[in-house]
């Protein structure tokens, strides 16, 4: 479909505003692509969910009881229907029955980590998206070649300038959950500078989870944002919180790995560190010069608010669909 204008999309999904805003900003994406958008969340609906395995954290499959919803996407008659993150999926027979009216997408926001429960049900879907290269690899070895590749990216409201708040000014933040592996580095910040640590868990200098507002809070009121590339299962991702950050125009810092190279050029929009004393270094030398680490931040600005938001890799998901496959499919 050429123009992305007349698309109309079912988008089933299951968030908690100012939580999970993840799923709110691909929703916000699709509709400034200009599509007219159906939004299930289906949060707190646990009759339209069947969850036999108790699936949690992005692995499915669970299941969506969609003919308890078929009346209302019929009504709609979508081109597309999205099941977005949370493991959501179609029973064989319902799966079939909705194919035969309009395309179905699958989108996993949690990969690699989720893999190895996802792999067993992607190639169900008309079309899968990954967030992982390396789950790309993955899939693709596995004989699944009906998944793209759609990285995370920021939504258009991170970009809107915020006040600094009181409650959340310093110099250097984490925004993320208490880790072993993080506990190390995040001593030492405190010893050296002026830090927040937002999140689960943390033994000091913390306000806890940061959600809705108050992650904006915490993102305007410091000069400096830390990201930790790794993700619970120990692989080394480009998360969304390097995308949101770079939309505040902090200047954000994180180590240093190659995948990383493909949305932001290293010490020229963002810094990249080795270790924990070279990170310690270079923080040293951005917060005494401030101007230099002003330049940078704003760089990583422009460039994620020209390549980087969801509705660009939202347009480009859909430029690589054959549309053709709707041929036959209608609701008529």
């Amino acid at each position: 479909m050429n123009n992305l204008e007349q698309l109309r999309i079912t988008y089933i999904c299951r968030y908690v505003p100012g939580v999970s805003e993840i799923l709110k900003s691909i929703c916000n994406g699709l509709e400034e692509l200009g599509a007219t958008v159906q939004e299930l969340n289906l949060t707190g609906k646990i009759h339209l969910l069947f969850n036999p395995q108790r699936h949690l954290g992005g692995n499915g499959p669970v299941y969506v009881r969609v003919e308890r919803l078929f009346h209302e996407i019929e009504a709609f008659q979508p081109h597309v229907v999205i099941f977005c993150g949370g493991g959501l999926m179609l029973l064989p027979q319902e799966m079939e029955r909705l194919k035969k009216h309009c395309l179905v997408i699958g989108m996993t926001l949690s990969d690699p980590d989720v893999l190895p429960t996802v792999a067993k049900y992607a190639a169900d879907f008309d079309y899968h998206t990954t967030n992982s290269l390396l789950a790309l690899q993955k899939y693709e070895e596995k004989g699944i070649h009906n998944t793209l590749f759609m990285p995370f990216a920021a939504d258009l409201q991170y970009f809107e300038p915020k006040e600094s708040h009181p409650k959340f000014a310093c110099d250097v933040a984490v925004i993320g959950h208490m880790r072993p592996d993080r506990l190390s580095l995040a001593n030492k910040l405190i010893s050296e500078f002026d830090v927040m640590l937002h999140g689960n868990n943390w033994p000091s200098h913390s306000n806890g989870v940061v959600r809705g507002e108050d992650w904006f809070h915490a993102a305007y009121s410091t000069k400096c944002l830390i990201n930790f590339p790794r993700t619970g299962a120990g692989h080394t991702n480009v998360k969304v919180g390097v995308f949101e950050a770079a939309a505040t125009g902090r200047l954000l810092f994180t180590e240093y790995f190659e995948e990383m190279k493909r949305y932001f050029e290293y010490d020229r929009e963002i810094i990249g560190y080795l270790d924990e004393d070279d990170l310690i270094t270079k923080l040293r030398y951005y917060l005494s010069h401030p101007e230099e680490a002003d330049h940078i931040a704003a760089a990583a600005r422009l460039r994620c608010l020209n390549q980087h938001t969801w509705s660009k890799r939202l347009a480009d998901v859909f430029g690589q669909i054959n549309w053709g496959l709707l041929d036959g499919r209608s609701w008529s």
